[in-house]
């Protein structure tokens, strides 16, 4: 039985969690007609600077059906679905998140590349990657030259009586029915294969929230461009049976976690953690 607890996921950078690797099951070469654009999108990945893709830790198996996640550590799952259609599920403790893929109808079955990411082409000009990292997971879109759209649907499926609402920084949050923030989306990036930044904005509309990056008006943007939302754990500490929770988690020493505990209770408040950055820890009413 899991331990309730407060949960909150912030849309920003990997989530953060220790991760039982699945068995490898890398696709077999020349055997799907996306082969070439699979391997287009690991080289995009493999374009992107260490500050913004973590290396995933292993090829993974995607999901067959949504019965079983790919990856699991007893506090958090997730699952990467073999058909992009039923989309990315997260879940960590009583709380959980579905997020649709840009253009899922279009795209092919998971294929598992050799650098671990899963990629979902597209036989047009974007494809999804979704990339499993020790602390969960990353989506992307990969934009692979200027005929591509500028928009990016994640259509999210959140629990009843949440609500997506844009913030004044330009990200977005879910909060619950009594206005308690549930999951961040901290302003989108998107980059070029030369590492330069490609103007993204997001648009919220009711539990879709669509990234849009304009590239078709540049005019040096060098393809492919990498879009990415994605998620990092948010935990906020309400009761001393938590700490352990939050520290095995987020994948921090107990000590650290007791530490922000006596730190903010002396203040009358609580500790909320998070992966973001690393680690990064204040204190919250």
């Amino acid at each position: 039985m899991r331990t309730n607890r407060t949960v909150g996921i912030i849309i920003a950078g990997a989530l953060a969690a220790t991760m039982v690797t699945a068995t490898p099951a890398l696709a077999e070469e020349g055997t799907s007609s996306y082969g070439e654009e699979d391997q287009a999108v690991a080289s995009a990945l493999g374009n992107l600077g260490e500050g913004l893709l973590q290396h995933p830790v292993g090829s993974q198996s995607p999901a067959q059906d949504n019965a079983n996640p790919v990856m699991s550590d007893g506090y958090l799952d997730v699952i990467i679905p073999a058909n992009a259609r039923d989309g990315v599920s997260m879940t960590v403790g009583e709380f959980s998140l579905g997020i649709s893929l840009p253009n899922a109808a279009t795209s092919a079955p998971a294929s598992t590349l050799e650098n671990g990411a899963v990629a979902f082409a597209s036989g047009g000009e974007s494809s999804n990657a979704v990339v499993p990292t020790e602390g969960g997971v990353r989506l992307l879109s990969v934009i692979e030259n200027e005929l591509a759209s500028e928009s990016y649907a994640y259509g999210l499926s959140i629990p009843a009586g949440h609500r997506l609402v844009a913030t004044d920084e330009g990200g977005a949050q879910i909060i619950d029915a009594q206005g308690v923030t549930k999951v961040v989306f901290e302003p989108a990036w998107a980059r070029d294969a030369n590492g330069e930044g490609v103007p993204t904005h997001y648009i919220v509309e009711g539990t879709t929230l669509t990234q849009i990056v304009e590239h078709q008006e540049l005019s040096d943007v060098a393809y492919p461009v990498v879009a990415d939302p994605l998620p990092l754990v948010v935990i906020v500490v309400t009761t001393i049976a938590m700490i352990v929770v939050a520290a095995a988690v987020l994948g921090v020493a107990t000590w650290i976690v007791v530490s922000w505990w006596n730190t903010c209770r002396a203040m009358g408040k609580y500790p909320e953690l998070s992966t973001k950055n690393g680690f990064t820890a204040r204190c919250v009413r």
